[in-house]
């Protein structure tokens, strides 16, 4: 007697019979089910959103252009402080090293002295004086030049436009170098001298 006993079972996308003749085994599979996969949508943003996201950033900017322009404006300052104080340190130690007078005073054209007081953001030099004037003259040597610096920023100078060393690092007068922007009321450096010839700084408000 023939007898036939058929298992049928399916496995995720694919079926197959298993069918037993007496006791000979036949398979059959058949085809897998097609099952169609939607591709993922990208993810992406609303102009709303869009319009609101460009809003807060615009604000955020706003809000830290102030705080960035007043960081610029200070490190301005400070450069031209630096450079300013280095010169004057460098004509203290001069004038004792070579024990005789040696001088700064502002210039326009970086060869002369500026007796006009334009003002020493144009420029300055440093030179020995063997007349102890003030300025330079054929038989003084130039030390070192310094060019003009940022035209935004202003140097004063209380005195004038020289200031002069003797052979023991003194000056004749004491004075204050403000260094300032001219264009906003941030905060000015002062460079004071005293008559012995030391120097300090300060932070001070703007300019007068």
């Amino acid at each position: 007697m023939k007898y036939k006993v058929e298992h049928c079972f399916s496995a995720h996308y694919a079926a197959s019979c298993h069918t037993t003749y007496e006791g000979k085994h036949y398979f059959w599979s058949g085809h897998s089910p097609h099952r169609r996969f939607s591709p993922s949508k990208a993810m992406g943003i609303s102009l709303v959103e869009l319009l609101v996201s460009l809003s807060v950033a615009a604000i955020l900017i706003a809000a830290s252009a102030p705080s960035m322009k007043t960081l610029i404006v200070n490190n301005r300052i400070d450069n031209v402080a630096d450079e300013l104080y280095g010169s004057l340190m460098l004509a203290r130690s001069e004038a004792v090293k070579r024990q005789r007078t040696v001088s700064l005073c502002s210039t326009m054209d970086d060869l002369t002295c500026d007796e006009s007081n334009s003002g020493w953001h144009h420029g300055w030099l440093i030179f020995t004086d063997e007349r102890d004037d003030g300025l330079l003259n054929d038989s003084d040597r130039l030390l070192r030049r310094v060019s003009g610096q940022s035209e935004f920023i202003s140097i004063l100078w209380n005195r004038g436009y020289s200031l002069r060393f003797n052979s023991r690092g003194q000056t004749s007068q004491s004075g204050t170098f403000q260094v300032c922007d001219q264009d906003s009321n941030s905060d000015a450096k002062a460079i004071i001298i005293s008559m012995s010839g030391r120097l300090r700084t300060e932070e001070r408000g703007a300019c007068g």
